[in-house]
C-alpha cells in the first residue's frame, strides 16, 4: 500500500502516522516533570522556595494521557477494518504492558510484605504494605485506581504510580469498541459527550464527597476528557484538514499565560475546587494544543528542541522510568544506608542521584526485558498498521534497534507509536 500524501498543515509525513520523534520528545518532557515531582528534595531553602513549581510536575500525567489518546486512537482508526483488529491490538498491548507491570506487582507483593512480616513478626496480611495497598487483585486486574478513588487512601509507596496505568488499560477496553462500531460522526459525538461527562462527574463527586479529592484525580471517568481530546486529535489528523498554524501560534502562548495565572492563584492545587472540577479540563485543552503544535511543526526548526537525542531517549524509556523510579529510589537509598551514606540531607545530590539511578534502571529494563519482548509484536501487525507506512523524513527517520541509546553513537531510537504512557 503506498503512503498517503502529506496532509497540509501537519508537517512532513502522511497524516502524522508512523514514527513521530517530536512526540517522543514531549514524552521525555512529561517523564522529567513527573520525576522531578517525585524526587524533589524536602530540605534546603532553595528547594522549599521552588517546591510548588516542582510539584506541579504531576501535570506530566495529563500530557501522557493526551499523547496516549492520540497514538492509540490513531492506531485503532487506521486498523478498524482489519479482520484481526481486536486480536492484534490486544496482543500488542499485552506484550508492551504486562511483562514489566506484572513483574513489578508480583515481586512487590511477594518480597516487601514477606520481609516486613519476618522483621516485625506479624502475619503477612497485617504488614503495613498489605494494609495500605489491599488485595493484590486490585493491581493484577488493573483496578488499583478504583480502590484508591473509593477509599481515598494511597497504596504503598512503590505501587502508588500504577493508577494511571490502570486508567489506560481500562481505556483500552472501551476505545477499540467505539472505534470499531461507530462511524466517525458518531464517534465524535461520543467523544464530546465523554469530554463533557468528565467535569460533570468531577463536580458531582465534589458535592457528594468533598473530603476525597482522589476521586477527581484517579477515577477513570474523571480523566476521560484528557484521553478523549487525544482521540479527537487523531481523527483530525486523518481527516486531511490543515492545522490552523496561526491559531496554534497564538493559542499556545495565550494558554500558557492563562495556566501561569491559574498556578499563581493556586488553581492547580488538586485539593481545591477549581482544580478538582475544571483544572483537569483546562490541562486537557492545553496539552491538546501542545501536541497539535508539535505535530504541525514536526521536522521543522521550531520543534528542534523536541528532537534532542537525550530527550527522545527519555521518552522512549518513559514507561519503565515511570513505574520503576520509586522502587529504584528505595533501592538506592537503602543501599547507601548500608554504606552509612545519607543522601537525603544533600538536596541537589539527592535529586541527581535518584534521577540518574532511575534512568539507569529503566535503561536496563528496556534493553534486557522490554525490548526483546517488544520484538514479538511483529507477529501481530495489521495490514493497515501505521508502522508499515512510517514516513522517512527528518522527523521520522529510520533509526537503529530500539534498544540503542542515544549515547551509543547512533541516531536516537524511534519506537512504535503505540508505546504506552505512564502517569503520576
Amino acid at each position: 500500500m503506498p503512503a498517503a500524501s502529506p496532509a497540509p498543515g501537519w508537517g512532513p509525513g502522511p497524516d502524522c502516522r508512523g514514527r513521530i520523534i517530536e512526540l517522543e520528545g514531549l514524552r521525555g518532557i512529561a517523564i522529567l516533570l513527573v520525576t522531578i515531582h517525585h524526587f524533589w528534595p524536602d530540605s534546603g531553602a532553595f528547594f522549599a522556595q521552588w517546591a510548588p513549581l516542582a510539584h506541579l510536575g504531576w501535570i506530566g500525567v495529563d500530557l501522557f494521557f493526551v499523547i496516549s489518546g492520540f497514538l492509540i486512537g490513531g492506531i485503532l482508526l487506521d486498523t478498524r477494518r482489519d479482520a484481526r483488529y481486536f486480536g492484534n491490538f490486544y496482543a500488542r498491548r499485552m506484550l508492551r504492558i504486562f511483562p514489566l507491570y506484572y513483574l513489578l506487582v508480583l515481586s512487590m507483593f511477594a518480597v516487601v510484605p514477606t520481609g516486613q512480616a519476618i522483621l516485625h513478626q506479624v502475619a503477612y496480611a497485617d504488614t503495613g504494605f498489605v494494609r495500605e495497598s489491599g488485595s493484590p487483585l486490585w493491581y493484577l486486574l488493573f483496578a488499583g485506581n478504583i480502590r484508591e478513588s473509593i477509599t481515598g487512601v494511597e497504596p504503598a509507596y512503590m505501587l502508588a504510580p500504577l493508577w494511571s496505568i490502570s486508567i489506560e488499560e481500562q481505556f483500552y477496553l472501551l476505545c477499540p469498541l467505539l472505534v470499531r462500531w461507530l462511524d466517525l460522526a458518531a464517534l465524535k459525538r461520543v467523544l464530546v459527550a465523554l469530554m463533557v461527562l468528565s467535569p460533570l462527574f468531577r463536580l458531582a463527586m465534589f458535592a457528594l464527597f468533598p473530603e476525597n479529592e482522589r476521586i477527581q484525580y484517579l477515577s477513570t471517568i474523571a480523566r476521560l476528557d484528557n484521553l478523549g481530546v487525544g482521540v479527537w486529535l487523531a481523527i483530525v489528523a486523518r481527516s486531511g484538514a490543515a492545522l490552523p498554524a496561526r491559531a496554534l501560534s497564538v493559542l499556545l502562548p495565550v494558554l500558557t499565560g492563562v495556566g501561569a495565572v491559574i498556578f499563581a492563584l493556586g488553581g492547580f492545587d488538586r485539593t481545591a475546587f477549581f482544580c478538582r472540577v475544571f483544572g483537569y479540563s483546562f490541562l486537557a485543552l492545553y496539552f491538546y494544543v501542545v501536541v497539535a503544535w508539535a505535530l504541525q511543526r514536526r521536522g521543522r526548526p521550531a520543534a528542534a528542541a523536541l528532537r534532542m537525542r537525550w530527550l527522545v531517549y527519555l521518552g522512549s524509556i518513559c514507561y519503565g522510568l515511570y513505574i520503576l523510579q520509586r522502587p529504584s529510589e528505595v533501592l538506592l537509598v537503602k543501599g547507601l544506608e548500608l554504606l552509612s551514606v545519607d543522601i537525603e540531607q544533600a538536596g541537589l545530590v539527592s535529586l541527581l542521584a535518584k534521577t540518574l539511578f532511575a534512568v539507569l534502571v529503566a535503561h536496563l529494563s528496556f534493553r534486557l526485558l522490554e525490548s526483546p519482548i517488544n520484538r514479538l509484536k511483529s507477529r501481530f501487525v495489521s495490514e493497515r498498521h501505521p508502522m508499515l507506512h512510517a514516513p522517512r523524513t527528518a522527523a521520522a527517520a529510520p533509526g537503529p534497534s530500539p534498544a540503542m541509546p542515544a549515547c551509543a553513537g547512533g541516531e536516537p531510537p524511534t519506537l512504535p507509536v503505540e508505546l504506552d504512557q505512564p502517569g503520576r
